[in-house]
Order: structure tokens, then C-alpha cells, then sequence
């Protein structure tokens, strides 16, 4: 038997796969972040915060392209955000 450790993205698509024993197959913290960092960047539209429209629609108190930000009514939103 090979180890494996599989990073997976949204519905379970197999973004990378490391195989290997010990130290050498193994992937780093590092290398685990990176791909998670990658798979997140596809999966949010809200990854980069200089995208043309994300801050038209904070203005505008629509918060439904900001991850977790769509579940907070507009009264629970500090108003330091809303400069």
C-alpha cells in the first residue's frame, strides 16, 4: 500500500494528489496551503476584493457575493464597514 493524501474541491473533484511514504511523498504545510489557497481562489467570487462590482454591491448593501456576509442582516453589520 501507497499513502495517498488527496486535496478535494467542491464536490468532492480531486484537486491534487501526493503519494509517497515518509518525509519525501508527503506534502508540507506549505504545499497544503498553496493548494488550498488555489482551490478557494476558484470557488469565491469574493477571493479578490479589486474585481469590478464587489464594492459597488458592499455599497449598495448587497452582501450575498461575500462569503457568510449574505447570512448577517444589514442592522448587525458594524458601521466602521460601511465607510
Amino acid at each position: 500500500m501507497i499513502p495517498h493524501t488527496l486535496v478535494l474541491g467542491p464536490g468532492l473533484v480531486i484537486h491534487s494528489v501526493y503519494n509517497g511514504y515518509w518525509f519525501w511523498g508527503r506534502p508540507s504545510f506549505a504545499d497544503l496551503w498553496q493548494d488550498l489557497r488555489t482551490v478557494t481562489r476558484e470557488i469565491r467570487p469574493d477571493w479578490d476584493l479589486s474585481k469590478p462590482g464587489l464594492r459597488e454591491a458592499w455599497d449598495a448593501d448587497d452582501y450575498t457575493p461575500f462569503h457568510g456576509w449574505d447570512k448577517r442582516s444589514p442592522q448587525s453589520t458594524p458601521t466602521s464597514y460601511n465607510s
